[in-house]
């Protein structure tokens, strides 16, 4: 980036076991959150400044909880959400905090508004353009799935349901990310999340250079996981604290 840009830096924090005993109270910048992971914020007391769920079945399995911290104001920066949660929570359509993935993708001149292929990571990530963000880093986003755990069965639809909460879950930062009764899609690593990213880093390569936005983002992670390096420089997550990029 250069220095004639002003950088607006946040974290992008995805949930993957890269970020096991992480200290996020450590962070000292904005933060974007995202899915099931308000169950470890919770346990510490400690909340990110964005939050993203835009899967509807997280939001259908999960809405009484994620209703619960958005009524208690635990994201002081707003929220990004399918639309598909005023099923269940329809006093969200009301609520200033809360904005809605299908709002922006009927916006002309919304890099939403080109998505065809999406994850919640890489929509959060993309929140963080919107919002002005324009030095990124992205921490647990660690694209390394065991596709079936041995605690889940699957669903006449094809979604997965979680039938004891595992002693150990080798796909999330706690063991406790997924608990027993929830239902989510099955992870689906390359034909839904890799194409999702290369289609994300498309429009953003578009969206910045017509809109004259210096970029700068960043994957941190370990050396056993290839993550996001990819699409974008790779560092060690392990001297995110003492290493400025």
């Amino acid at each position: 980036m250069s220095e004639e840009t002003q950088a607006r830096k946040c974290i992008v924090l995805g949930n993957g076991r890269t970020l096991k005993d992480f200290d996020f109270k450590k962070i000292d910048t904005e933060t974007v959150g995202m899915c099931l992971a308000y169950r470890e914020w919770e346990r510490i007391d400690w909340y990110p400044d964005y939050y993203v769920c835009v899967d509807h079945v997280v939001l259908k399995s999960n809405s009484a909880d994620i209703l619960k911290m958005i009524q208690g104001e635990k994201c002081k920066g707003g929220y990004l959400l399918s639309d598909s949660i005023l099923e269940f929570c329809p006093e969200l359509k009301e609520n200033k905090k809360v904005l809605f993935l299908e709002d922006f993708k009927r916006q002309r001149g919304n890099p939403f508004n080109y998505l065809t292929e999406w994850d919640c990571g890489s929509c959060a990530v993309m929140f963080a353009v919107i919002l002005g963000f324009n030095d990124i880093d992205i921490m647990g986003i660690d694209c390394k799935y065991i596709e079936l755990l041995p605690e889940t069965k699957t669903l006449n639809d094809g979604t997965l349901k979680i039938t004891r909460t595992p002693d150990e879950n080798p796909n999330y930062f706690i063991d406790d990310y997924q608990r027993k009764g929830d239902i989510y899609n099955k992870p689906n690593l390359e034909r839904v999340h890799m194409p999702s990213w290369e289609h994300i880093v498309f429009i953003l390569t578009g969206y910045t250079r017509i809109n004259n936005i210096m970029m700068n983002v960043n994957v941190w992670t370990t050396d056993e996981v290839e993550g996001l390096s990819k699409f974008f420089s790779k560092y060690d997550l392990k001297n995110y604290f003492v290493v400025d990029i």
